[in-house]
């Protein structure tokens, strides 16, 4: 997990919203705010997903959690559900968030060198982008609440 700005989470005056990108055994995992953006990204296992989430509703005001409706998502709401975490849960489209997760990807770690002449739909990320996902998926959350 990284946090792109812990100081952020102490302006806790706008919403913010935790989303979530279920996989098979790893989840997508970010902390976006309306006002100012993505605060926290991370890939985590399944295995420790419910400790994780319990930390970052402890760090940051999280108004309400946005899950990623396709692999994992009703295993998601349970587990959240068993580890006790009481946060208002909202299932989102996951349409397109593996290739918008790539862009993004490149458009914050832009190829150098001779990388850059590959074409953006041959580059593959060195690592996983389920960050991304969760990331595009706390957005689409943030855009339907207006």
């Amino acid at each position: 997990m990284r946090s792109l700005n812990p100081d952020r989470a102490t302006e806790r005056e706008d919403t913010i919203v935790l989303g979530l990108d279920p996989g098979t055994d790893k989840c997508g995992v970010a902390v976006v705010s309306r006002q100012q953006g993505p605060l926290y990204q991370g890939v985590v296992s399944l295995a420790e997903l419910a400790e994780i989430v319990r930390r970052i509703a402890e760090e940051f005001a999280i108004g309400e959690v946005a899950i990623g409706d396709c692999t994992g998502a009703e295993q998601t709401h349970d587990q959240l559900a068993q580890a006790g975490v009481e946060l208002p849960v909202t299932t989102v489209s996951e349409e397109l968030t593996s290739r918008l997760a790539r862009e993004r990807y490149w458009e914050d770690n832009p190829p150098r060198g001779l990388a850059r002449l590959i074409p953006l739909g041959l580059r593959v990320p060195p690592r996983p982008v389920d960050d991304y996902a969760a990331l595009i998926i706390a957005e689409r959350l943030l855009e339907q609440t207006g």
